[in-house]
């Protein structure tokens, strides 16, 4: 599906500090859009993602009823964007994914006040206290920076 540069640029913008955004739907349809803690990509190709408690109570049903899960990635200081798909996300023990939440709320803070949000409400997006931790494997890429090639799927 796509090349090792894809791969690497989708590893090296989880960890950079972007908003992380995740959309699910209950059985009716009604879609439901949660902040993510922290993702990773693992050399296993599986996406990884930490969703914070208990703000994503709603999506955690969600996806333990339908499987299908959309993650928006944008880096705030360039607007560069991705969407990820998967269509088979299970709940997975993810040893040390405190630390990598704790790292990317840090991160996301510094990304929110370069682009000027106020320090004091920079990072107060969602708690960082528990995690429920998924993972899936990425099906589809899509290019969403803005400009003639937003919506197209990531090609190699």
């Amino acid at each position: 599906m796509a090349s090792e540069t894809i791969w690497a640029d989708l590893r090296r913008l989880v960890c950079v500090g972007p908003s992380l955004v995740v959309a699910t739907c209950d059985e009716r349809l009604s879609l439901e859009l949660t902040r993510v803690a922290g993702a990773r990509l693992g050399d296993d190709g599986l996406m990884r993602i930490a969703l914070p408690l208990p703000e994503a109570r709603r999506a955690i049903w969600n996806l333990e009823n339908n499987p299908v899960v959309a993650l928006t990635i944008v880096l705030p200081t360039t607007y560069r964007t991705l969407q990820v798909k998967g269509r088979d996300v299970r709940p997975i023990e993810w040893p040390g994914h405190e630390a990598i939440a704790h790292a990317h709320g840090a991160a996301f803070r510094e990304e929110a006040i370069a682009v000027g949000l106020p320090v004091d409400s920079a990072g107060a997006f969602l708690s960082l206290n528990r995690f429920a931790t998924f993972a899936f494997t990425p099906s589809e890429i899509y290019e969403q920076t803005p400009g003639p090639g937003a919506g197209l799927p990531v090609r190699a």
